[in-house]
């Protein structure tokens, strides 16, 4: 039974949420918090009724210790180079959260640092509430982010930003976030995971081999530039699937579509 994770769904709806829960330790990340949390995603991944998945905290923290480093600070004091290289410390994490195809949406409350705002940048979209903050202090403890958190700040807000919350140590407010292009909506406090839940629900209403192709094309951009061939060869794969010829079908027929689930 999960100890550290709560899971919820909605198969009405097509959509998981899976929600951190570690209050005691502001949901830092654990060892045994991202292998559940991977098992969930990969349970996520393999179930046709999941169409969108929603990662959240709760209303003071999604996941990451103040002045740390968003993982668990006693399992990170235990770890010299030698053992993070041979247990390969985050890197199931990095790869875990890639191998993720459907779309992910991180619903954020209050605190993201750390690993917990690595887990957000690697999701497809953030919601946050107008008092979330964002940051990545592990320069504070000697440390530097190691779950790919400084390449998507980096793809995310620019060179000169990521030197400035990495290197400083500095947090940045939903507003900035939303600004600069880092957060896709902010609401009221109270009310992010309900409006996460409302747009993983229209995902969901989609063409799950669409959502699919869009997600790769987009994520092969944002990790090697622009490649129009790339896309060119996803949309021409899209044009042989079930879903492109049940879409075209629906919407000449003015009706709704009933999508591939495989």
């Amino acid at each position: 039974m999960n100890e550290t994770l709560v899971l919820s769904s909605s198969p009405a709806n097509g959509v998981r949420v899976l929600a951190f829960n570690r209050p005691t330790k502001r949901n830092a990340l654990s060892q045994s918090l991202i292998v559940e949390l991977l098992t969930e995603l990969e349970a996520a991944s393999n179930d046709d009724t999941v169409r969108a998945i929603v990662i959240t905290g709760n209303d003071t923290f999604f996941c990451g210790l103040q002045l740390a480093a968003g993982a668990d600070i006693k399992e990170i004091a235990a770890l010299d180079a030698e053992a993070a290289r041979k247990c390969r410390y985050l890197e199931n994490l990095c790869h875990g959260l890639a191998n993720v195809r459907k779309p992910l949406i991180a619903a954020v409350e209050g605190m993201a640092l750390g690993g917990g705002f690595e887990v957000a940048l690697a999701c497809d979209m953030i919601f946050a509430s107008k008092s979330a903050r964002f940051g990545l202090p592990e320069i504070s403890i000697g440390l530097i982010p190691g779950a790919a958190g400084t390449q998507r700040l980096t793809s995310a807000m620019g060179k000169f930003k990521a030197m400035q919350v990495v290197l400083l140590g500095e947090q940045i407010e939903a507003s900035q976030a939303h600004a600069n292009g880092l957060v896709a909506d902010v609401f009221e406090p109270g009310s992010v995971l309900e409006n996460a839940v409302k747009a993983a629900s229209k995902l969901a209403a989609m063409s799950p081999t669409a959502l699919s192709l869009a997600k790769e094309a987009i994520c092969r951009a944002d990790q090697l530039g622009r490649d129009d061939e790339f896309e060119r060869s996803l949309y021409y794969h899209a044009f042989g699937t079930a879903d492109k010829r049940e879409g075209i079908s629906a919407f000449l027929e003015k009706r709704k579509p009933t999508w591939n689930m495989q």
